[in-house]
């Protein structure tokens, strides 16, 4: 580690090597962090205590996303937003709206397909799965989630005409019907001045979502809807 390096600078550099481990390997933000800060060496006590917040991470991940990951990136962002379309539709009645990295443009092959969901009875949604032939997990909704229900997670198939890929994970988190109307907090909105509003949003309708493929896909569209 450079000794000059401050607080500041030293926080970009680490976070700039877990966007790389993120998107190599797969790694949380926790681990991908701990890994960059051993990568630098030094003074390993000093380094944990300096270690930049996922927001920072986040930057870094989009850059390099955007810089090294390039057009296969910005495919896999097309693909995933295509399935988030499929199932928005499929869960209408639930009033979708697509959040997290496949919205705000730091996914990766190794991100899940996350969607909110708005309903009175998470069982409802459970049975739509059931009669879709669905086989799906279900978790308590993680800590501080306000009014969420429980988390849905499951494997969708690859569309056909798409041999040989993977099935995509998909997490539905089940709220209650009057959490719509909580704005989506700071962290889920970067203010990345080089993403689209939608994607700096924080959610995302179906409208919405169609209207980010619509544009990438050079078709007009309207201007860009509220959620």
């Amino acid at each position: 580690m450079k000794p000059s390096l401050d607080r500041e600078s030293l926080q970009r550099e680490i976070a700039a090597i877990a966007a790389r481990l993120m998107v190599e390997d797969g790694h949380d933000y926790g681990q991908a962090k701990r890994k960059a800060a051993a990568e630098l060496g030094g003074d390993r006590a000093r380094l944990q205590g300096m270690l930049p917040d996922n927001g920072q991470v986040d930057t870094a991940l989009r850059q390099y996303l955007r810089t090294v990951v390039g057009a296969p990136h910005r495919a896999l962002l097309h693909r995933m937003r295509s399935l988030a379309v499929e199932w928005m539709k499929t869960l209408e009645r639930f009033h979708p709206y697509l959040v997290g990295a496949v919205l705000n443009g730091s996914a990766t092959k190794f991100s899940p397909l996350e969607l909110n969901l708005y309903t009175e009875s998470a069982k409802d949604v459970e049975i739509a799965l059931l009669e879709r032939g669905v086989d799906f997990r279900v978790a308590p909704a993680p800590g501080g989630a306000a009014r969420a229900q429980e988390v849905i997670g499951f494997f969708a198939e690859p569309a056909k005409g798409e041999p040989g890929r993977s099935p995509s994970p998909i997490l539905l988190t089940v709220y209650d019907p009057h959490a719509q109307r909580i704005a989506p907090g700071a962290s889920a909105r970067p203010a990345d001045p080089l993403l689209h509003p939608i994607e700096r949003s924080g959610r995302a309708s179906l409208a919405m979502t169609r209207q980010l493929l619509a544009e990438a896909d050079g078709s007009d569209s309207p201007p860009a809807l509220r959620a």
